[in-house]
C-alpha cells in the first residue's frame, strides 16, 4: 500500500508478528528513536503474542480451564474483544482456533478436502468467547479453548509505539505493519496519502486516503487463503456459521490501530446482509468509519465522510 509524503526521513523495516513493519520518521530524531520504536514492539511480542512461549496469552492457552494471572493490558484487550464478539453475534470469535485448524489453515491437510457439516459442528463446540472469564487481572478460558492474537497483536504494538511518540511530542511518523495496519501522526491533513489496493486487481487503486493522526486497517483476500478444487476460501472465518467469509475487502479508519484491526477482521467475518445491523451496534461503542465489499462486488459503508467515495 504506497504512501506519499514530502520530507527527509529515516526509515527502517523489520520483521515482527510474521510481517514486515516499517517505521518512517523525520531524520532529525535519529536512529536511537527508531531503536526505541522497535524495542517497544518487540516487548509486545514477548508479553502478548499468543505464539510467543511465556507470553500472557500463551500462558492462558497452556493452562486452559484454569485461572491465570495476567496484567491490565491483557484484560483490557479481552474486554474490547468481548464487545466486538457480542456485536457480531459470534461471527468474530478469538477462540476460533479449532475451526481454523479444521479448515486446514494451520496444518498440511489435503487441499481437496472441505470439512463436512458434522465436522464443522464438532469444531464449533469449543468456539465460544462467552467461556472466557475475567476476575480482576486473572483470566480463564474453556478447557479445550485457545485464544488467538493474530487479528490484533501487531496493531496493539503499533499503538504502544504511537503512545510513546506522543509522549516525546513527535509530530510526524508513519508506521506500516504488513500493509494491513497503517498509522500516522502529522500536523498536515494531506501529509500522508495512501493508495488502497483494489481487492482483485492488485495493480489498481480502490481509493486514495489522507491519514492524519489516525489509523487505517485493511482486511482482504490474501496469500493465506486456501484454494480447494479451484475455489478460493478465505482465511477469515465466520465463527457463527463455521464457514469462510464471503467478503472481498473491508477497510476501517479509527484513532486506534488495535481497534481498527479488530473491527476490520470482525466486519470481514460477517455476512454482508448483516453489515448495517452490526456497524450500528459497534457504533454505539466506538467511533470509526468503514466500508465492506462482498464477493458480488456490493459496497456497504458506515460513517463514510472520512473515507473518499468508492
Amino acid at each position: 500500500m504506497p504512501q506519499v509524503a514530502n520530507s527527509i526521513y529515516l526509515t527502517r523495516t523489520e520483521e515482527l508478528f510474521y510481517c514486515k513493519i516499517k517505521v518512517k520518521l523525520p531524520e532529525h530524531y535519529g536512529e536511537s528513536l527508531l531503536n526505541e520504536c522497535f524495542a517497544i514492539m518487540q516487548e509486545v511480542d514477548t508479553l502478548y503474542n499468543s505464539y510467543t512461549e511465556g507470553s500472557y496469552f500463551n500462558t492462558i492457552n497452556a493452562n486452559a480451564g484454569q485461572w491465570v494471572d495476567t496484567d491490565f493490558n491483557t484484560v483490557q484487550l479481552l474486554k474490547v474483544l468481548k464487545v466486538i464478539w457480542q456485536c457480531t453475534n459470534g461471527a468474530f470469535d478469538p477462540t476460533a482456533m479449532p475451526l481454523i485448524k479444521g479448515w486446514g489453515f494451520y496444518n498440511d491437510l489435503n487441499d481437496t478436502l472441505i470439512p463436512s457439516e458434522t465436522e464443522i459442528e464438532t469444531f464449533l463446540q469449543d468456539v465460544d468467547f462467552s467461556e472466557v472469564q475475567i476476575d480482576g487481572t486473572r483470566v480463564k478460558i474453556g478447557a479445550n479453548q485457545e485464544l488467538i492474537t493474530g487479528a490484533f497483536i501487531k496493531a496493539f504494538a503499533v499503538d504502544q509505539v504511537i503512545a510513546r511518540l506522543k509522549q516525546l511530542d513527535v509530530k510526524e511518523v508513519l508506521i506500516n505493519a504488513g500493509g494491513s495496519s497503517i498509522c500516522a501522526l502529522s500536523t498536515s491533513e494531506d501529509h500522508w496519502r495512501l493508495d488502497i489496493p483494489h481487492p482483485v486487481e492488485q495493480s489498481h487503486s480502490l481509493l486514495n486516503l489522507s491519514l492524519q493522526n489516525s489509523s487505517f486497517s485493511l482486511s482482504s483476500t490474501s496469500k493465506y487463503d486456501r484454494l480447494i478444487n479451484g475455489k478460493r476460501y478465505s482465511h477469515i472465518l465466520n465463527s457463527k456459521t463455521g464457514y469462510p467469509s464471503q467478503s472481498l475487502q473491508v477497510g476501517v479508519l479509527t484513532d486506534s490501530a488495535f481497534l481498527g484491526d479488530v473491527l476490520s477482521t470482525a466486519l470481514f467475518s460477517i455476512d454482508a446482509k448483516d453489515f448495517n445491523t452490526v456497524v450500528e451496534q459497534l457504533g454505539k461503542h466506538y467511533s470509526f468509519s468503514a466500508y465492506h465489499i462482498d464477493k458480488q462486488y456490493q459496497y456497504y459503508r458506515f460513517n463514510p465522510k472520512h473515507i473518499m467515495a468508492l
